[in-house]
């Protein structure tokens, strides 16, 4: 008896009740029709790229809750490199996130924001309880990028809460070289470190300053 054509219909794989029928050699053969996927451990490369997914996911969100300025200020910046601002913010900022700490992990390489007006120069901080009096320069000369009028705003971080950044908008202006700022303790001691990062930006918002990092601790005074 000749084979059966190869194109006969009965000879076609088919399923039945989770079984996949086929033939082979002219017998009929079964396996499951969908295979069990096995799991396999990530390797070091794919767990640290879920871990950047999930740092890179979560930290940036909830910074550009805190105000329109941060977001109109890294638009702007990432429109230069045609990036959203979603993407150039994690792309500064990702060497200081760590996926343990849901936040900072050093605070001096952390950019609160970034544009092309002058930033603070010289900038200096003292400090009496949650009142901070920051000290700035401002350039000898006027011109666009250093306006008297801009408006100095103020990034920070409880050194406690690196998972946190805080924001506050101030009425202070870059030709005054001086801001007292009360900030909130919430409910942390007075001894807290503040990591800040004072930066200006246009009467109108249309332009931004690089902000520029100042460590605000208590000092003990020992007295001998």
């Amino acid at each position: 008896m000749g084979r059966k054509n190869q194109s006969d219909p009965t000879r076609k794989s088919f399923i039945l009740n989770g079984i996949r029928y086929y033939y082979r050699n002219d017998k009929l053969c079964a396996m499951p029709a969908k295979r069990e996927k096995v799991e396999r451990p990530a390797t070091e490369k794919q767990q640290m790229a879920r871990d950047a997914m999930e740092i890179t996911g979560t930290f940036p969100v909830n910074f550009f809750r805190l105000s329109p300025v941060l977001y109109f200020a890294w638009n702007m910046y990432g429109e230069c490199f045609s990036l959203t601002y979603l993407d150039i913010f994690r792309k500064l900022n990702y060497p200081v996130l760590d996926l343990k700490l849901q936040g900072v992990d050093y605070f001096p390489d952390f950019h609160f924001c970034k544009g092309d007006l002058v930033p603070p120069r010289d900038t200096r901080v003292n400090r009496e309880g949650w009142t901070f009096f920051l000290y700035w320069n401002a350039p000898a000369r006027e011109y666009g990028r250093a306006n008297p009028n801009d408006s100095l705003a103020l990034g920070f971080f409880y050194d406690s809460r690196p998972d946190s950044p805080q924001f506050i908008m101030t009425s202070f202006t870059r030709g005054e070289c001086f801001a007292r700022i009360a900030l909130p303790d919430s409910a942390h001691p007075e001894t807290e470190t503040v990591h800040l990062y004072p930066f200006f930006t246009s009467p109108d918002w249309s332009a931004y300053s690089d902000s520029r990092y100042v460590k605000a601790e208590v000092i003990d005074l020992v007295i001998p």
